[in-house]
Formats: C-alpha cells, structure tokens, sequence
C-alpha cells in the first residue's frame, strides 16, 4: 500500500509539474517567436522603405548587402511577382528555386505580413521568414523577405527550459518527500494487517496487530485481533472434526467418496481407491470420469444426482482384480444439487460363499441321493420282487446297499471332519512328527494296492526332518494324497513321494505320472465336491472333499500346499509344514 501510495501520488504530481512545465515553456516559446516576428515585420517596412526608388538588380543586391552589415544575422531577399530571387544575402540569386509557393510568400498575397518557420534548404538551419507584398512597386522588386536563424533565440529559451525544468525536479521531490511521509503513517498499520493476515492464510492461526489511537485505522487493527481469535478457534476445532471425520472414513471397509455437483471428487478414503481401482494416485479435483471408466458406475452416479431418492445399484467390476461390488449413491441435501456420496462395499467374498454354498448344497444333494437311490431300489427289488427269497441274488443286493451304506457313512464322516475343521473346534496335538516314518507307514498301507495295478510307489527323503504338527492329520493328509494319485495313475505308472527340509519348513512332495488337471481347472482342485472329469472320479469312488480336507488340514497347522500338473504328465503336490522351533537351552 506503502508503495501504491508513494506510485500513485508521485507519478500525479510530477506528471502535473511536467505538463505545467511543458505548457509554460511553449507559451514562453511561443511569445518569443511572436516577438521576434513583430521584430522582423519593423525590419522588413525599414528595409522596404529603404529600397524605394532602386531599379537595377545590381544595386538592389549592393543596398541589402550593405543592410546586412548592419545587422549581421540578418537574411534579406527580393523577389519578382512571379517569385523569381532577384537578390539575397546568403546565396547567389540564379541559384535559388522559384519561391512563389513558399507558404510566407502566399500568405503575403492576402495579408499584411507573411510568416513561417522551416528549415532552410540553402543554408541548413531553421529560421523564421517574415515577406511583405509591396503596394505600387515602382521596380521589379514585388516581394520583401527578412528572415532570421531561430539558434540567435534558442540559448534565452534554452535558460528558461532550465529554470522550469529545475523548479519543476524541486517541486516534485519535496512533493514525493511529503507523500512518502503521509503514506508510511498511513500504510504501516495497514501493512501490518495484510502481513498477519497473509500469515494467517498460511496457517499460522491466531496473530495480532497492535496500535494505538482513535484513527479508523486502529479501530481496524482491533477488529482484526477479535476476528483472528475466533478464526482461530473454528480453524481448530474444524481441523478437530475433519481428523476425527477422516481417522473413521479411513478405517472403514466401505469405500467412500464425495462429489460435487460436476462430480468432480472432493474426497476418497483408502478403501475406494483400492476398489475402484483409480489410474491415479491423486484423484481428488479430478472428475469421476476422469480416473473411472466403469459405465455402470457412472450412470448411478448421475441418476443419484438428478434423483431425490438414494440409488443403489449392483455392479460386476472388470477391472484387475474381478470384484462383485455394490454402490450406494445419494444426493447431497438441498434444493440445488450440489453433490453426492457414493458408499461402495465389496461383496466379491459374500457372493462367493453364496456361489460355494450354492454349489455345496447341489453337491452334497446329489452325492446323497446316487446311494440313496441305488440302497431304495435293491431293498424294492428285495421286498417286492421276490429277490430276498433267492439266497443268490439276495447277496448281490444286500452287497450293493452295504457298499452305499458305506459311501453314506464315509461322506458324512468327511464332511463333519471338514465342518470341524473349518469352525477350529477339531483338537490338534501337536508334536513332533518324523516325516520319514510318517511316509514309510501310509506307503505301505498302500503298496499292496499299487502292486495289483503294476504301480511303482518310490519313496525318497532324509531320516531327520520333522515337522510340528498332529500325527493323525500328517496320516490323513499323505493317505489321501496318496490315495489321488493312485486313482488317477494308470497301470504301470509311478508315484514317488519325496520330503526334505527347506528354511524352516519341511516339505513333503507327491509326484504321479497320471492323467494330469488342466490349467483351467487346477485353482478349483482344493474346493469341496470340486471335480474334474466327474463321471470318472465318482467311477472310481471317494467323496470329492478329499483334497478340501488336505487344505484346511495343512492351513490349521499352519502350512501350505500347492499343486502343478501337465495334462497327460502328471501331477505335483507339495506340503510344506513348519519345523519345531528350537528352545534356547538357559545357561548355567
């Protein structure tokens, strides 16, 4: 404001005493020319009275030179009517161009006197001419010129430009000297509300400015200290609520996120981002359309934003990642919409374990009724064909209905053990378990079975792993993986089963030669009643949640398996079981 002042009233100022100057000397100029004019016009009517009577060229030119010496300075011509030089005292007069359109000339023709000031092209200086048009003149002489050099007048004009000029330097610095003063008493209290104020949009909350007096400007300064108390207390309890509003929409599942009325973002917290899969990191100020290109996502959006009511809506999420999403959109309140909050939640696992449950319950419906149905027809058979009176053929359905009692019994077994598994009540006691014994024991519970269909079944590992985990689980887990690979090895094919230690884990590994799982199929294989050819696998019994129970067994003793199998190939599983952790013996 300081310099706004000192600016605006100096440049004022000075350009006043300037143009005062400027119009002063031109005045100045200009009453110095009309005097040396009214100067010239008495030479000039001397000048013509003096050549009255004179004829002769010659002597014209001889009298004016002699004038001349009189007045040295001085420029004389004589002219013809038609404008021809008949003398001059600076050139030679057949020299000189016909003059009868000079302007003093013409002006001369109609008015007493002619003037004008020009440069002359004979003697290159600017000079001011004066002509008279002689009435009744008695010789060839009809036009009188006097003219004078404007630098014989230039230094009197010269001393005057530097008196105004001098005076006007002086005016106008005791002028800024003045103003500097008054626009520092003024603008300082100023200066000092703009500086806190400018301090307070920075975020340093709660300045003052102090002063003194009864002036507007410390009523000012006064009315800016109570303002800036209060700015601070609403910044700080603002900042208070936008923290607490932000640490609870941050630690949501929801995603959240707030648009204005262009649905421009205004705010996202992390779970949004993560959802909805942002091509940017920095989203917010960026419109909606902008960093998502999910078009069922946009039309929620702007039906929520010309709807009163509040828009929900399903969404299938083709992004990176697969994602079952569901949107609620609602419009900010007022009569003028001015935004919309979206809340997303990610159904994807909730409408994965409606799919499993789904599938699940076909499953078990339909591995319950093959037995039911096979035991219900042979005990029609039996009670109302007559087949329970044939001892031959009552053995053969009796047989039949043992054997899908057994299936029954078997399904029902796996899945309460699966169920119990899952929930975390089965007990697991923890021990010590050699992998080399565990190994050599279920594989010679299966080598007999293997041998009737010319199967190989190798073993390969060292005596001294051992892992930390249950027994009978180790057990269960080998004899199905086991049991898998000599169901789908044909005969003559090879199943080797190899342990070893690796960090802190010990590893145990099934390797088949059999019909291998195709690539599409081999991410479902650890999934309940999952199949892969089920006409096959259901030929060869089992229930199908063999594998299930391997992966939650492995899981619950906090381990993990993993598969890799070549269709025609064969198949790789891999368990990997933590070790005992040593026990640092205390030093005595």
């Amino acid at each position: 404001m300081f310099w706004r002042l000192i600016g605006t009233y100096g440049v004022l100022t000075v350009a006043a005493i300037t143009l005062l100057g400027f119009v002063l000397e031109r005045r100045v100029e200009r009453h110095e020319q009309q005097l040396i004019e009214k100067t010239l016009q008495t030479r000039l009517v001397r000048v013509d009275i003096d050549l009255r009577g004179i004829r002769d060229p010659a002597q014209l030119q001889k009298r004016i030179d002699e004038m001349i010496e009189v007045e040295p300075g001085l420029r004389i011509t004589l002219l013809r009517e038609d404008g021809e030089v008949l003398a001059d005292t600076a050139e030679e007069a057949d020299r000189l161009v016909n003059h009868a359109t000079r302007q003093e000339i013409v002006q001369a023709r109609t008015q007493a006197f002619g003037s004008h000031i020009r440069r002359s092209s004979s003697i290159d200086k600017e000079m001011i001419y004066v002509a008279k048009h002689r009435e009744n003149p008695e010789g060839p002489v009809a036009f009188v010129r006097v003219a004078l050099a404007l630098d014989q007048v230039a230094e009197p004009l010269a001393d005057l430009r530097r008196l105004v000029t001098t005076s006007a330097a002086l005016a106008a610095g005791l002028t800024l000297i003045l103003t500097a003063w008054f626009s520092r008493r003024i603008a300082r209290p100023i200066q000092e509300v703009a500086q806190a104020a400018e301090r307070i949009a920075a975020g340093d909350y709660g300045q003052k400015v102090y002063a003194s007096g009864q002036s507007e400007v410390v009523r000012l300064a006064r009315s800016f200290n109570n303002m800036s108390e209060r700015l601070e207390e609403q910044i700080t309890k603002l900042e208070d609520d936008q923290e607490q509003l932000r640490a609870i929409l941050s630690g949501m599942v929801e995603g959240v996120v707030a648009l204005d009325a262009e649905q421009r973002i205004l705010f996202v917290n992390e779970r949004a981002r993560q959802l909805l899969e942002f091509a940017t990191p920095s989203p917010v100020g960026r419109k909606l359309w902008d960093v998502v290109r999910q078009r069922s996502l946009l039309d929620v959006v702007q039906r929520a934003l010309t709807e009163r009511e509040p828009q929900r809506v399903e969404l299938n999420w083709h992004g990176l990642t697969q994602r079952s999403l569901t949107v609620h959109a609602a419009r900010l309140p007022g009569e003028i919409p001015r935004g919309a909050v979206l809340v997303i939640h990610d159904t994807t696992d909730l409408r994965r374990l409606e799919r499993l449950r789904s599938e699940f319950v076909a499953n078990v419906s339909h591995e319950l009724k093959t037995p039911l149905t096979v035991i219900k027809t042979c005990m029609e058979t039996l009670l109302e064909g007559g087949a329970a009176e044939d001892p031959n053929h009552r053995r053969t359905f009796l047989e039949q209905v043992s054997d899908q009692a057994n299936r029954l019994h078997y399904l029902i077994v796996d899945m309460l053990s699966l169920a119990r598994i899952e929930a975390g009540t089965e007990v697991f006691d923890f021990r010590e378990v050699a992998l080399a014994e565990a190994v050599e024991l279920v594989c010679d519970r299966q080598r007999a079975r293997a041998e009737s269909r010319n199967q190989t079944l190798a073993i390969e590992g060292s005596d001294d792993v051992v892992v930390w985990a249950d027994e009978e689980a180790v057990f269960q887990i080998l004899d199905n993986l086991i049991d898998n690979a000599l169901k789908y090895t044909p005969v003559q094919g090879r199943i080797q089963v190899r342990w070893w230690a690796e960090g802190q884990h010990g590893c145990v590994e099934v390797r088949d030669t059999g019909i291998g799982i195709p690539a599409q199929d081999l991410p479902r294989i650890f999934e309940r009643f999952y199949r892969v050819d089920k006409a096959r696998s259901r030929e060869m019994g089992g229930t199908g949640l063999g594998l299930s129970i391997v992966k939650h067994l492995v899981q619950a003793m906090h381990g993990s398996i993993s598969a890799v199998s070549q269709v025609n190939e064969g198949t790789t599983f891999t368990v990997r079981l933590p070790q005992p952790v040593e026990t640092p013996t205390p030093s005595v």
